[in-house]
């Protein structure tokens, strides 16, 4: 059985199996007698044809938009090349509707098979239609990442671009505005302990290879760790005790390590986990102190891309995703780049290519960016000077801003504390680099003073730029929130079914290119509706004092005609003008 979120690979070796790359119709034959339009009711055939209704605006906005040109170097060419492949379109789908939905690749299997609207959304009109096999899902996503791998080509990632690219024209968006933000998402793994994650990737070692290598009182010890519950081991002994058996179990793996060849499985994961935990002092392993292991280092041997962070009291162990759109009255947002990287990725690296991949998207250059503190540093403050001067606003910046920084005259500055509101007059302090501007006040300290450099001066007046923006502006920052919390609806516990970088990456594509269409959608009912009621309300008005004539005046009591569609302060409002009214 195929496990959800995880990429599965049959006992058959697919990755032998040749297919040839094939475009879908794009004119197929239709059959009345199969289509579910001519066997469904009225009102039934009216929805499933509605071209406003969610599942034809999919098909006609994302399914036929996908360019399947893209993913034609996963499939050979050439006579021996194999039978067709299964539709690109319908597979990417497939992956879209997936995230969107939330669900398992069996419930989404399901769907494909029995649920008309699905179906429809990916163009599998009649009933003949057949679905991919979960097996070509599987082997697709698959051969996606194994390209990445080998050459360093993301295609699902130009897939995204250009579906949101045809939507930012279709809408006429400038893209001269945008705004982004990060979300810390965690991978499928458990969260481990240091001696179960030693041990569980020992023990993922000694499975993966053949144990007749070692000697025989080596074998003895592996099928003691092979035979061990290390969260039992961890539940029943003191600390004095567990450090005694990472000792131990941090000298067989050297022993082990030295025993094979680096060629052998998981061998690399091996030789990582022991450098990152253990040093080596005079032929002995040598456990490292817990607080010198680095955040990026093994978290679990499930998934060895994963990485450590600790974000406002969030600790995850997975990775962070940086999402941009675009901002602009009267239009919807619409994502226009998305990455993916490990949890210990900072928000300011993020920026100078999300920039590129925004401007690729919607081939405009960028005026104003809009984001939180997190992302501000003098590399990107640079770079925004240098493209074209492009404004970059943020939210205030992280930390508490102590003393209050004022440079007058040529080398002058006064600093004020804040606190206190004590005042200074700076002086000048004699450097040995010469160049470096250095200011001092007396201070109650080792050296009697407290020194203030120059980069100390650019960081308050940035400070108080950020926070001299006006509301509306801050709120254009704030408002992205919304896309980080759709981004991460169908986490539970704030994980993914995934495991994985590359896997990661695919995930955040396919739901981001979900969100697009939904944000589209809503737009569009929204447009429709608003010249609606703005015909709506004058009648609304008319009827309304039509009722309170023939009530009051006449005496006859009528039909509320126009409560229909009205909300509750709408009804309590026209009660009250109903008993008030005079003529």
């Amino acid at each position: 059985m195929p496990i959800s979120g995880i990429f599965y690979v049959p006992l058959h070796h697919q990755s032998d199996r040749k297919t040839m790359f094939k475009k879908t119709d794009p004119n197929p034959q239709l059959d009345m007698f199969t289509a579910p339009v001519m066997q469904l009711g009225c009102r039934a055939s009216k929805k499933y044809s509605d071209p406003k209704a969610w599942h034809n605006q999919f098909y006609s906005l994302v399914t036929t938009k996908i360019d399947e040109e893209i993913f034609k170097p996963l499939f050979p060419e050439g006579k021996k090349s194999g039978r067709p492949n299964a539709s690109i379109r319908v597979l990417v789908g497939m992956s879209i509707l997936k995230e969107g939905y939330g669900c398992s690749d069996e419930d989404l299997f399901e769907k494909c098979e029995f649920d008309l609207l699905t179906r429809k959304a990916l163009g599998l009109e009649l009933l003949t239609d057949v679905t991919p096999s979960i097996d070509t899902y599987y082997l697709f996503r698959r051969r996606i990442c194994e390209y990445e791998q080998k050459h360093g080509i993301d295609l699902m990632q130009k897939c995204f671009e250009q579906v949101a690219g045809d939507h930012v024209r279709m809408l006429k968006i400038s893209g001269k505005c945008v705004r982004m933000d990060s979300k810390l998402i965690g991978s499928n793994i458990a969260r481990q302990s240091r001696y179960e994650l030693i041990h569980t990737t020992l023990v993922k070692f000694l499975k993966a290879n053949d144990l007749s290598v070692l000697s025989p009182e080596q074998q003895e010890q592996a099928k003691g760790y092979l035979e061990e519950d290390s969260s039992k081991t961890v539940y029943r002994s003191d600390a004095d005790t567990l450090q005694n058996r990472l000792a131990l179990i941090g000298g067989f793996i050297m022993e082990v390590l030295a025993a094979y060849q680096d060629t052998v499985p998981v061998y690399g994961l091996l030789h990582r986990l022991f450098d990152e935990q253990y040093t080596i002092e005079d032929g002995k392993a040598v456990l490292r102190d817990k607080k010198s292991v680095k955040a990026d280092s093994l978290q679990n041997p499930n998934d060895p891309d994963a990485s450590y962070r600790d974000k406002n009291d969030q600790k995850v162990q997975g990775y962070v995703t940086n999402i941009t759109e675009t901002v602009e009255e009267g239009k919807p947002s619409i994502i226009t780049s998305v990455q993916v990287e490990t949890a210990v990725f900072a928000d300011c690296h993020f920026l100078q290519d999300a920039v590129g991949n925004s401007e690729r998207v919607t081939g405009s250059t960028i005026e104003d960016l809009y984001a939180d503190g997190a992302y501000q540093s003098p590399e990107n403050r640079e770079f925004a000077k240098n493209h074209d001067d492009m404004q970059l606003k943020t939210g205030k910046m992280q930390g508490g801003c102590r003393w209050e920084l004022i440079p007058h005259d040529e080398d002058g500055l006064t600093v004020r504390e804040i606190a206190t509101g004590n005042t200074y007059e700076a002086v000048k302090a004699v450097t040995k680099q010469g160049t470096r501007k250095r200011w001092r006040i007396p201070w109650e300290s080792k050296t009697g003073w407290r020194y203030f450099e120059d980069k100390d001066i650019k960081s308050y007046l940035l400070r108080k730029q950020i926070e001299s923006l006006p509301p509306e502006e801050q709120h254009k920052r704030n408002n992205v929130e919304a896309a980080m919390f759709q981004y991460s609806f169908h986490t539970r516990n704030g994980k993914t079914r995934y495991r994985g970088l590359l896997k990661h990456r695919i995930h955040a594509y396919s739901r981001c290119m979900w969100m697009n269409l939904r944000r589209i959608v809503i737009f569009h009912i929204s447009t429709f509706q608003r010249p609606i009621f703005a015909l709506y309300e004058p009648l609304r008005e008319v009827f309304c004092w039509l009722e309170v004539f023939f009530t009051n005046i006449i005496r006859i009591p009528v039909v509320n005609y126009v409560s229909l569609g009205m909300s509750a302060n709408d009804k309590t409002e026209y009660q009250n003008l109903c008993k008030t009214a005079t003529f």
